[in-house]
């Protein structure tokens, strides 16, 4: 951009016609006259350094757009005074005095939420007519999640990459947390307001529709805590509607404006999760007015329908229909709630569905065939064998217990059956499942194979011994 700003006139309102000017570099010192037309390069090299070209009348060059929003543009500009590109986000000539507030307000909001994973602004500008409709930040370098989740891949999840997307996700989840600390809700979260950088860095971007919490919690946080701004925070009359349709939760979408609060993010969380699961939003309409009509009916088909030939985590996907629930109520409490069952699911299990079954349900049938095993978590089962004639009972199985789990080593049948004598719920142990859990520890997996060779070994040399002597077995 070529026009100047406050600060360009205020330095060349207060430059002196002639100073002494010091700088250091290496061991150069250069000394020469500050004028609005003068200045000095260093050269850190050599006895006699050289004047270079004049120090420019602007600070900022424009190296063009990078992204376009409702009211605003972001610019990719050259900062002459610190010689760095840095990221410029301009209000549109055709703003409002509620526009401009609101812009404002974003500047401030995110300039105070000084987190690791939330882009840094650096300064408020003012323009030509000495608005403050500019503001400077961090230029990030990298992708979005939207784009790293999409490239080359059905379901970003099913694949072994998974950890390093969940890895993004929990550093969102943090940027988050810290914002809700400070009572701000982000209100618009979804994959592409998520930048990574080149080298691994999580930015939540785009704070443009965030609003200030108030209430009991914020109030009696100490000053350090809250976030200041200019004036009141800027109020919105029931029925406005802020974010993405794609993404809102239903009280965003309903616009109910006096129920939005941390679980609202906790909703658009879950709808990131929704997306790295499926490559697609929570409401997916064919145009925004199907999307709005979609979060209103809090209408969320499951991932396994979306992606329906692909295998996903049982676990994932249950963390992000929780997230995703109608009722504020029915979602995580809390972002770090939402946070640590992710973390849960990375650190193992994730891949394992869970089944109930009611009272004298027949759980596993003698003589079919092997698919899964199960690992009782509530109630307890009978588990009957047939001896000569007849079924016999053997023993009951309670919490913990596991059985079927030839079925992960061998494709053979059933030599047993196992009936529900309470109502039980299982974990479900498939094969296909203990590979996916295996995958992140190659060395687990090479010892779990070992053991499952010499398993199925041992139980191919008994049937072999049962055929040959059925009267001594």
């Amino acid at each position: 951009m070529q026009d100047p700003t406050s600060a360009d006139r205020r330095r060349s309102a207060e430059a002196p016609s002639s100073a002494e000017y010091s700088q250091r570099t290496s061991n150069v010192t250069v000394r020469g006259p500050l004028t609005e037309e003068a200045a000095v390069t260093l050269k850190s090299s050599g006895t006699a350094p050289r004047p270079a070209q004049a120090f420019p009348l602007y600070r900022f060059e424009d190296e063009g757009e990078i992204a376009r929003g409702g009211m605003s543009s972001v610019r990719k500009v050259f900062d002459r005074m610190i010689m760095r590109e840095v990221a410029m986000k301009v209000l549109d000539p055709t703003r409002s005095f509620d526009e401009l507030a609101h812009f404002v307000e974003e500047a401030q909001i995110t300039g105070q939420l000084d987190h690791p994973n939330i882009v840094p602004v650096h300064d408020i500008e003012l323009d030509e007519q000495g608005l403050p409709t500019r503001f400077t930040m961090k230029l990030v370098r990298g992708q979005t999640l939207e784009a790293l989740a999409r490239e080359g891949r059905a379901s970003p999840l099913g694949r072994a990459r998974s950890e390093e997307l969940l890895q993004v996700f929990l550093r969102v989840c943090d940027a988050v947390a810290f914002a809700h600390s400070r009572g701000v809700i982000h209100r618009d979260l979804k994959p592409s307001n998520v930048m990574v950088g080149t080298h691994g860095q999580v930015y939540l971007m785009d704070w443009g529709v965030a609003m200030l919490r108030e209430g009991p919690r914020m109030s009696e946080a100490p000053p350090s805590m809250r976030i200041r701004n200019s004036g009141d925070s800027t109020r919105e009359t029931a029925g406005s509607l802020t974010g993405t349709p794609s993404f809102m939760a239903p009280e965003q979408a309903w616009g109910r404006v006096e129920e939005i609060d941390e679980r609202t993010d906790i909703y658009g969380l879950g709808g990131i999760l929704y997306y790295l699961l499926t490559l697609r939003p929570p409401h997916d309409g064919r145009d925004a007015e199907e999307s709005l009509r979609l979060a209103r009916e809090s209408q969320v088909p499951m991932p396994g329908e979306v992606v329906e030939d692909s295998a996903l985590p049982p676990l994932l996907c249950r963390i992000a229909m929780r997230a995703l629930s109608e009722r504020p109520g029915d979602r995580q409490s809390s972002v770090e709630e939402l946070k640590g069952e992710v973390e849960a699911f990375l650190h193992g299990g994730g891949w394992f569905s869970q089944r109930r079954f009611p009272q004298g349900a027949v759980i596993m049938q003698e003589g079919a065939t092997a698919d899964a095993a199960y690992i009782i978590t509530e109630g307890e089962c009978e588990l009957w064998k047939t001896l000569g004639d007849r079924q016999s009972f053997v023993c009951t199985l309670g919490v913990s217990q596991v059985f079927g789990e030839t079925a992960i080593f061998t494709s053979g049948t059933r030599t047993a059956t196992v009936i529900a004598k309470t109502e039980v719920a299982t974990i479900v142990v498939t094969r296909e499942a203990v590979e996916r859990e295996l995958d992140r520890s190659p060395w687990l997996r090479a010892f779990v194979r070992a053991v499952a060779e010499r398993f199925v070994d041992l139980d191919r040399q008994l049937s072999k011994l049962r055929s040959e002597r059925p009267d001594e077995t």
